[in-house]
């Protein structure tokens, strides 16, 4: 067998763009409607094959799934797209796969040429499933599966009958998501901290939410440049209908952004003799040329029945105005009230400056992360005089049957009550200023936020429960240390944990906060003291 990535020696137009500084990459997203013979599928199809003909859009962008309900399948878009000519970037909602189906799907994909890829954790599952609402797996972050790629594309091993094998590499060009028009200084700093999670597993692109404000939208430029990322991204430019406005403005479509202002100007827009069309369309070519002044690498372009006239309009409308882009800036003053923004504005322009803004927010301690802290302090840290006796202890609990499932129920019990645990067997508390995301995230997310709270509100519960990453930033700026959210990669859960005792895991090196403080299983600690005495020796 050939061990070489199936699409070797096909040109990636779709990534060439994105990597040459002489051009703008245009991408133009499609959204698929449920069934498999509907006019949505036929509509894209007949899109995607007018693109192709007029070879101004590098790729057609495939959602999956949005707003949770069932749709027809991205990936088999994306193949069917592929075969007429043009690049597909489909995107994958981890909402709906564990890392097995998953790895499966990426194989299909990889077989049929299709290397462009949207990673995205996915709006949470609606009410119209078969049966009522389906139950969400989120069982990846979009992390975990840039560097699953990674290694996929050198050559994926895994052992078989006690061999070593090692897969045909993939090719795959896989990109991320990222929400920086957050209102709160939590929002916004988590979503930051979480992309650079995104950068540092391997994404190759950005494509950004939907937002009008410029600010926003040059912060995520700025914060590129301040950190250091070479990362090219994709403004979305989204042709924005009154109804659509309407559900994003009311908080309907998770993660898109639109001001009061805003909204009632489309309202007086689609009052015009064409309902708005032309306007719309200006404000999306102004977006585009604004994008390309500020530095982005390309135009993420979608709008409710765009069609492929519409897309070139944007484009050339867009490429003539970009030399007068700063021209255009105050047109998108959308700033949200009291919002929070990363950089200080420039007075000149009324963009940012690279100067940092003070972070006002002053925290939240409670006794609860107070005492948690005390006890991790005492009990967690392997340079305490008590945590080699502990050891011990554990170790002989784990050791007896009836002691473990003892031992199992008490540990469970308390932090039930006290954590609302899952049980789990991988805690996390430590990490997260003792909020356990496991179970008061609807997602289940490890690593950081997803796109969707509004306000500092729950994606899934609005207007009634906080999203927990915003009170883990609250418990952890009370103790200057909300920075921790975004250094160490917290790699997936371990599934062979779950229903143990997270005492007992980490004590005896098994979970993910053990590797990382170096703490090594009892039986590899003996063979390396017996390595070093005999070396000693």
């Amino acid at each position: 067998m050939d061990n070489k990535p199936a699409s070797e020696g096909l040109a990636n137009r779709f990534k060439d763009a994105l990597t040459d500084s002489r051009t703008f990459c245009v991408t133009w997203e499609q959204v698929p409607g449920r069934g498999a013979s509907e006019k949505e599928r036929e509509s894209i199809l007949l899109n995607s094959a007018e693109a192709a003909r007029g070879g101004r859009v590098h790729a057609i962008s495939i959602t999956d799934s949005p707003g949770g309900s069932p749709t027809f399948s991205s990936a088999t878009l994306g193949i069917e797209i592929r075969k007429l000519g043009i690049e597909s970037l489909v995107h994958l909602a981890l909402r709906d796969r564990n890392r097995n189906e998953l790895e499966a799907q990426l194989y299909g994909l990889c077989a049929e040429n299709v290397r462009n890829l949207l990673v995205i954790s996915g709006d949470y599952p609606a009410r119209d499933g078969f049966e009522g609402r389906a139950h969400p797996v989120f069982d990846l972050d979009p992390t975990h599966v840039m560097h699953l790629i990674k290694i996929m594309n050198g050559g994926l091993q895994y052992q078989s009958m006690g061999k070593p094998v090692t897969l045909a590499p993939t090719d795959f060009f896989a990109g991320v998501a990222v929400s920086p028009f957050k209102q709160l200084e939590s929002e916004l700093l988590c979503q930051y901290y979480k992309l650079d999670k995104k950068i540092r597993g391997g994404a190759g692109f950005i494509i950004s939410q939907i937002g009008y404000d410029a600010r926003k939208m040059q912060e995520l430029i700025l914060w590129l440049e301040t950190r250091g990322h070479s990362v090219p991204a994709l403004a979305n430019i989204y042709a924005l209908t009154y109804p659509a406005a309407r559900l994003m403005h009311d908080n309907k479509i998770p993660g898109c952004v639109v001001t009061d202002k805003l909204l009632a100007e489309l309202e007086e827009e689609r009052k015009s003799q064409d309902k708005g069309r032309s306007a719309r369309l200006m404000r999306a070519a102004e977006m585009y040329a604004i994008a390309r002044g500020m530095g982005y690498k390309g135009a993420h372009i979608g709008g409710y029945n765009m069609t492929y006239e519409m897309v070139e309009f944007v484009m050339d409308k867009g490429e003539e105005l970009y030399p007068f882009w700063k021209e255009l800036l105050p047109k998108f003053d959308y700033p949200q009230e009291n919002g929070f923004y990363m950089f200080q504005k420039d007075p000149a322009n009324g963009l940012n400056t690279k100067v940092a803004s003070a972070r006002p927010f002053k925290g939240k301690k409670t006794a609860l992360s107070a005492f948690s802290r005390f006890i991790d302090g005492i009990f967690f840290v392997p340079s305490h005089p008590l945590f080699k006796p502990s050891r011990k202890v554990f170790q002989g609990i784990d050791s007896v049957d009836w002691l473990n499932r003892t031992f199992v129920f008490m540990e469970h019990a308390g932090k039930g009550v006290f954590f609302d645990c899952l049980h789990c067997g991988d805690c996390s508390l430590v990490d997260t200023g003792y909020l356990c995301t496991t179970s008061q995230c609807p997602k289940g997310e490890r690593l950081g936020p997803c796109g969707g709270s509004f306000h500092g509100w729950c994606e899934v519960y609005p207007k009634k429960r906080k999203c927990v990453w915003v009170r883990s930033y609250a418990r952890l700026k009370a103790y200057r240390e909300a920075d921790t959210l975004g250094t160490y990669i917290i790699p997936p859960r371990d599934w062979q944990l779950w229903q143990t005792s997270s005492w007992i895991n980490f004590y005896l090196g098994r979970d993910h906060t053990a590797k990382r403080l170096g703490v090594k299983p009892p039986s590899d600690s003996k063979k390396t003291a017996t390595g070093e005495k005999a070396a000693s020796t």
